[in-house]
């Protein structure tokens, strides 16, 4: 019994001990991975700032002076930031997992801002623009239906990237704007959504068969089992 507790008090010791001295590491190199690197919005320097904030370097702090939850709760607090999960190596690296926000759509305005994948309103990046539809017209009510249809159209893979811009028009409802044709295509509300451009897909592939898509005014999607088209 007695070589029991003795054996007991010693690792206790050992663990205090090893446990003080990990602590009193140095900080020797932190490592910033983000999830998703296509379309930054926050440049990893950026990142750096916000995990460690002291007047020393990074290299020169000491393990015991940095508080991971707090570290992780300044990365999650900046609007460009949708997840951060830090922690420490055994040999003092310091890493940041970051998943930053995703913009899908910009909303023109006072001021502009982004939609992100999650139907959340954001403000600009800083440092970073990224290539997303614009949208003129934006009032609160029509949130919910833009998200619908821009991440309808990402997960499109023919129509992901054919469109510039978006119009909320009190009368048309959405009205996009293609990339590469000089016409705009009205699209209603977004009800029936797949319907309508299962509808503008085909109607374009007979058009730029028939090579008449620089001729095309206007597509107007929200007649049921037809396609109106005016010409320029």
């Amino acid at each position: 019994k007695i070589f029991f507790f003795c054996a007991i008090i010693l690792t206790c010791i050992f663990y205090g001990f090893s446990a003080k001295r990990f602590q009193s590491r140095s900080v020797n190199n932190v490592n910033i991975l983000f999830t998703d690197k296509s379309d930054p919005i926050i440049s990893e320097k950026n990142v750096d700032k916000l995990l460690i904030q002291s007047r020393d370097s990074a290299e020169m702090l000491f393990l015991e002076n940095l508080d991971l939850n707090e570290s992780e709760l300044r990365l999650v607090q900046n609007e460009m930031i949708r997840s951060a999960e830090v922690s420490v190596t055994l040999d003092g690296q310091v890493q940041a997992i970051v998943e930053a926000r995703r913009p899908i759509a910009r909303i023109m305005g006072s001021p502009d801002k982004y939609l992100d994948d999650d139907n959340l309103l954001m403000p600009l990046s800083k440092e970073y623009t990224v290539r997303v539809p614009l949208v003129f017209g934006f009032q609160e009510q029509d949130q919910d239906d833009l998200y619908q249809l821009i991440m309808t159209l990402r997960n499109d893979e023919l129509l992901s990237e054919s469109f510039s811009d978006v119009r909320i028009d009190a009368a048309r409802g959405f009205v996009l704007s293609p990339r590469a044709f000089d016409f705009e295509v009205v699209l209603g509300s977004v009800e029936e959504l797949d319907t309508k451009l299962v509808k503008f897909e085909a109607f374009i592939a007979k058009m730029a068969k028939d090579k008449k898509l620089k001729e095309l005014g206007t597509v107007d999607l929200r007649y049921k089992k037809q396609v109106v088209a005016t010409k320029k």
